[in-house]
């Protein structure tokens, strides 16, 4: 990789501000990729020594790894995932989000103005908080779906997603949950991804099947809480633990008991589409309507298989529905998620929406 001065000015000033000290940088090289920063780069100040880091980098193959290694260190800095973006390292913006003059023309009058860099910001959390799930069924077929943490150890995709297991034709031991995975567009794997497994015997916290009708009940929601063996949400993003590191998080319930799906509103999603790295996809005016019993909401942002089990967004990056399905047989075609409103009162039917929103591990 060969950064363009531009990129390589954005690179330094990126990891000076996600990195503002020299012990800081210095704990990032050691502990993400085992160098010492004093044999790497010497200079007067921080500026200087950052400037020179990226220098060797380049000259020994190896700036995707620093910025990918960086942007674990520290997911939420905007800068980084600037720098990441325009590299191919991090989720790609729709063209009208990636420069900070494209964001007033896209937005409705009830929600007129983003700040940019919180919005950036937001994003780069919640791309650590989604996972690529791996099924190997029995008879060696891989199926591939989309989930993300809405507790330290919770999971949540479709119910047609884990499906597979449920009905065992594969056995939880061959499900991965894979957070992180980046490559180039060129087919080099960054990172290969941080590999979380379910727990043991009691892994199905809970699950809603599917129905193929238009009005499902509360019981046809098509998800499926998944107990993960290990705590993801509670351990840093950075495999070797860069100190000060935040912690992977995961993705809040909504607050509100009801969202208002307005018709031309934006809704965005942030999948796995076909296994491939995670991707964002974006509409301003995706949401079609909601069915009568607030069970379905149908809208057009884009998705491809792989992409079950995606969380869905509103623009301020809320919370609202769970993706699951599409019908390309319709005209005009349209894709479908479970409103998380309707999620959440099932959950709360269930017991188990106080002990989520606790935001505690679940066992």
């Amino acid at each position: 990789m060969t950064l363009t001065g531009p990129q390589y000015r954005k690179l330094r000033d990126a990891l000076v501000e996600a990195f503002p000290s020299q012990t800081r940088l210095a704990e990032l090289v050691k502990f993400q990729f085992g160098e010492n920063l004093n044999t790497l780069a010497m200079g007067d100040d921080l500026n200087a020594i950052a400037f020179r880091l990226i220098q060797h980098t380049e000259a020994h193959g190896w700036t995707d790894k620093l910025i990918a290694g960086a942007r674990e260190a520290n997911p939420g800095n905007p800068s980084l995932f600037i720098v990441a973006q325009e590299v191919n390292l991090a989720i790609s913006l729709p063209s009208q989000l990636s420069k900070v003059g494209g964001l007033e023309r896209i937005i409705k009058k009830t929600n007129r103005f983003l700040d940019v860099n919180t919005w950036r910001e937001k994003l780069g959390i919640i791309e650590a908080q989604v996972c690529r799930i791996e099924i190997t069924k029995n008879n060696n077929f891989q199926s591939f779906g989309t989930g993300f943490l809405i507790a330290p150890n919770v999971v949540i995709t479709n119910y047609h997603v884990i499906e597979p297991v449920i009905s065992e034709q594969a056995t939880p031991n061959n499900v991965i949950l894979r957070f992180d995975y980046k490559k180039l567009p060129e087919g080099k794997v960054i990172n290969p991804g941080t590999e979380y497994r379910l727990f043991k015997d009691d892994w199905l916290i809970d699950q809603s099947p599917y129905v193929e009708t238009s009005l499902p009940t509360l019981d046809e929601l098509d998800y499926a809480l998944l107990r993960v063996d290990g705590v993801p949400g509670e351990e840093p993003v950075a495999k070797n633990s860069v100190p000060d590191t935040p912690e992977r998080g995961w993705i809040s319930l909504p607050k509100q008991p009801y969202y208002q799906f307005l018709p031309d509103t934006p809704l965005l999603i942030v999948q796995h589409p076909k296994a491939q790295p995670l991707k964002l996809a974006f509409d301003t005016e995706a949401i079609i309507d909601i069915n009568e019993n607030g069970t379905t909401v149908k809208y057009k942002t884009n998705t491809e298989p792989g992409s079950s089990g995606s969380p869905c967004f509103d623009i301020n990056w809320n919370l609202v529905a769970l993706h699951h399905s599409g019908d390309p047989s319709y005209n005009p075609a349209y894709n479908a998620g479970s409103p998380f409103s309707a999620i959440c009162a099932r959950l709360e039917q269930q017991g188990l929406l106080e002990d989520l929103l606790r935001g505690e591990a679940m066992w």
